[in-house]
């Protein structure tokens, strides 16, 4: 188990800097991304020598006109995910002890959990979880703020417990902290580790910072250390690691010592554009996992060889005790004893559903409060089950069928167990409710991270999702989708593939949800009969008009085609032409397909090879002629292949 928990330590808390750029998205949407375990406000930027505090939050608010006092419900939403947001200080000096003593008064009564002077706090009765002291100039006095801050924090009435944190220069120790720092009452320091060539990582050599990060470490070891880096290469100067070396390199370098904390990135604004953060934890996750599986083989096979040890222990006394209880055989017969043992075959517990009334959902909902979407099918709402665990509850309205029917294609969506499919765990049919109660999942749907309505570069989205990701959610789904079809049952046909059927669990895995659910409501002839329903550019051509055929797994397969080529389209980060914003961008990808691959930027061979496999199969799954699509077996294959071994379709129909 010790081995396991270290193979599970391989996730890394990181904090970012918000504040300085309206473009950044809200304090809330940054919390909401789950990607930052801190995150600090910046800045009060103007204070000490004798000057009035003045909180800067760019174009985020107006503090003079009271207008940040609005931060504190996002402050709050913030905190209640478990993440400490703090108000980051800097850029002036302070002019004596006394002056020390003030600013500390000030930052207790206005952000944190000082009773105040009668004056509105800048951030409304948001509390804030700390002060970051963020000093780059020679600087004086801030031992003496860090002191009367402790001493305040002491004092809290409520028990309540502070961080002091700070962002010193790499060369150790910063010259302008260094005092502040000796008192020993930081909580965490996140070093910048960059615009400081003499300890940051340059040209593959990790030798420099690898050697100041073990002065830090080791000269403050009560403190937890951060590695400070920039979230973009525009970010700074020099400093920049990319994700992929930082965790293959960097990281294997400093995680080792016992006040390792995490990293620290500036800012949100870069790390929201260059998607740094989640490339970032997807590596790592995939490094974990790929830890886990060694580890779960190793102990698997020894495992299994003690199982099979007792087995045949066991065997062996029964044999020997059956075998002492049976008379010999009388001579001349000829017949050797029956020693025959049957052993117990294990069952198969099928996956039961829990049934719900309708006064059960309605209290697991909180009398339907919380919305999380809606469609023609019906509308979708957050719940918790009374052991705690969230559920999403689809609440169907136009089903089909009578409750026997009903059940027994409930039953059938039960049977479904995949790890790219949203799991069923009850259901209500009760009364006029009838209810879907499904795992939730947290990090919501591709249509939200890849797509986006706004359909500029610079505002899109999608820059989170890296092509390494949007291929791995790609495979995800498709091998999903071939493990319903592989089920040979009606259920099998999904019929609203896109990606806002397709949500995405704590680790970013993709999973096809409503699977089934066109059966429920619309029933097995309502659905081959080509009613369009409103239905969008998903839809196969059989599906919109029965003059294309019937409705088969091959509607599921064109549907995953339009799908993969819209993310495909909406991830672009380069301008390849006009037709690229236009509906015949499938024509256009036919037509300039190496074009298109080979002028994404900053990407290796190996990126490229998967981009290009993932349009070749769009192209393939797109063909108007549901004959001249692969099915879904086919289409992983294809993925799971090299882009060399395939061909383009004849032409896009």
């Amino acid at each position: 188990m010790s081995v396991l928990a270290a193979a599970a330590s391989d996730d890394v808390r990181i904090a970012v800097y918000w504040g300085q750029d309206a473009s950044e998205g809200s304090l809330r949407d940054t919390c909401s991304t789950g990607l930052y375990a801190y995150v600090n406000i910046a800045f009060l930027s103007t204070f000490g020598d004798g000057r009035a505090p003045i909180l800067d939050l760019a174009d985020h608010c107006d503090p003079p006109s009271g207008g940040c006092a609005s931060l504190a419900t996002d402050i709050s939403s913030c905190q209640s995910a478990g993440i400490k947001v703090l108000l980051s200080i800097g850029g002036y000096n302070l002019s004596s002890p006394s002056e020390a003593q003030g600013v500390a008064a000030y930052l207790w009564d206005n952000f944190l959990g000082g009773t105040g002077t009668g004056a509105p706090r800048p951030l409304g009765d948001a509390v804030l979880d700390g002060v970051d002291f963020d000093i780059e100039a020679p600087s004086r006095y801030y031992d003496d703020l860090a002191r009367n801050l402790t001493s305040l924090y002491r004092g809290d009435a409520r028990g309540r417990t502070y961080m002091l944190t700070a962002a010193p220069q790499c060369p150790f120790p910063d010259e302008s902290f260094a005092a502040a720092l000796g008192t020993g009452l930081f909580d965490h320091v996140w070093v910048q580790f960059y615009n400081n060539p003499p300890c940051q990582y340059a040209h593959g050599d990790v030798g420099a910072l690898r050697s100041a990060w073990q002065q830090w470490t080791a000269g403050l070891p009560s403190t937890t250390v951060f590695l400070g880096l920039p979230a973009s290469p525009d970010a700074a100067d020099s400093g920049f690691v990319d994700a992929d070396t930082l965790a293959s390199q960097v990281l294997p370098a400093v995680e080792g010592a016992a006040n390792y904390g995490g990293i620290m990135l500036w800012s949100r604004s870069y790390d929201k554009d260059t998607g740094f953060s989640v490339k970032l934890q997807g590596i790592l996750q995939n490094r974990t996992s790929d830890k886990k599986r060694r580890i779960y083989i190793i102990v698997g096979t020894a495992v299994a060889g003690v199982l099979l040890l007792f087995l045949l222990i066991c065997i062996y006394f029964l044999c020997h005790k059956k075998n002492r209880g049976t008379p010999p055989p009388e001579e001349g017969s000829g017949t050797p004893p029956a020693s025959k043992i049957e052993l117990p075959q294990p069952k198969q517990k099928p996956q039961r559903l829990k049934c719900y009334t309708d006064s059960e959902i309605e209290r697991m909902t909180k009398s339907y409060a919380h919305k999380l979407g809606h469609g023609s099918n019906g509308d979708v709402y957050r719940g918790n089950l009374r052991d705690g665990r969230q559920v999403a509850v689809k609440v169907l309205k136009n089903s089909m069928g009578d409750d026997k029917e009903f059940m027994s294609e409930v039953a059938s969506i039960g049977r479904i167990s995949h790890v790219n499919v949203v799991p069923l765990l009850g259901i209500c049919l009760h009364g006029p409710t009838r209810a879907l109660v499904y795992e939730y999942m947290p990090n919501g749907s591709l249509e939200s991270y890849a797509l986006s309505n706004d359909d500029s570069v610079e505002e899109n989205y999608s820059l989170r999702l890296y092509w390494e990701k949007l291929f791995d959610i790609a495979i995800g789904v498709a091998r999903g989708l071939e493990y319903l079809h592989d089920m040979g049952n009606d259920n099998a046909v999904h019929l609203n593939v896109k990606p806002r059927n397709i949500l995405f669990d704590q680790e970013l895995r993709p999973k096809i949800s409503d699977v089934g659910v066109a059966n429920l409501c619309f029933g097995r002839e309502g659905k081959r009969t080509g009613d369009p329903r409103g239905r969008d550019g998903y839809d196969a051509p059989e599906v919109v008009s029965g003059n294309f055929g019937s409705v088969s797994s091959k509607s599921d397969v064109y549907s995953y085609g339009v799908m993969v080529l819209d993310t495909v389209r909406a991830k672009r980060s380069i301008s390849v032409g006009a037709d690229t914003n236009s509906k015949y961008f499938a024509q256009w990808l036919y037509e300039h397909l190496d074009q298109f691959c080979n002028s994404i930027s900053d990407i290796s061979s190996e990126t490229r090879d998967l981009v290009k496999r993932m349009i070749i199969v769009g192209l393939w799954c797109i063909q108007t002629a549901h004959t001249n699509r692969p099915s879904m077996s086919k289409a992983v294959e294809m993925l799971e292949s090299s882009s060399m071994d395939l061909e383009l379709p004849v032409r896009i129909s």
